[in-house]
């Protein structure tokens, strides 16, 4: 069950689900329905994305270390955060193929999650991936 709460933020940021950020003065222009992320593009977003699956998974028995290395991840990768958050409000969405990239991270992020989902420092790490609010601030 604890998985199954990361699921979908983890998801969200690669898709753009829940990428919602507040209405800016100039918002970017949407894609047009079904457009997809540019190639370089991705290959940054799955690079960041494989770097977290990494973190957790060398963090599985070790909730701290988790937490550190996650908010390191996050901390490293804010211009792929960045990019997420512009394709997400473009309406732009990731290939299938990359979808399944990220769905098979999970799978791999699974034991780690289960041991340590439900802790606050991880629990907190991961809400930084929480893109929703203004990048500025």
């Amino acid at each position: 069950m604890k998985l199954l709460r990361l699921v979908p933020i983890v998801l969200a940021l690669g898709t753009g689900v829940a990428l919602a950020q507040p209405p800016t003065k100039s918002p970017p222009a949407p894609a047009t329905p079904g457009e997809e992320m540019a190639a370089a593009d991705v290959q940054r977003w799955l690079a960041f994305f494989d770097k977290l699956v990494d973190a957790v998974v060398a963090g599985e028995k070790d909730c701290d270390k988790m937490a550190t290395e996650v908010g390191h991840v996050i901390d490293r990768n804010k211009p792929a955060l960045d990019m997420a958050r512009n394709a997400r409000n473009s309406r732009k969405k990731l290939p299938l193929a990359a979808q399944q990239h990220m769905m098979d991270g999970v799978k791999k992020m699974a034991p780690g999650i289960q041991n340590c989902g439900e802790k606050d420092n991880v629990r907190a790490a991961f809400a930084r991936l929480d893109v929703s609010h203004d990048a500025a601030k």
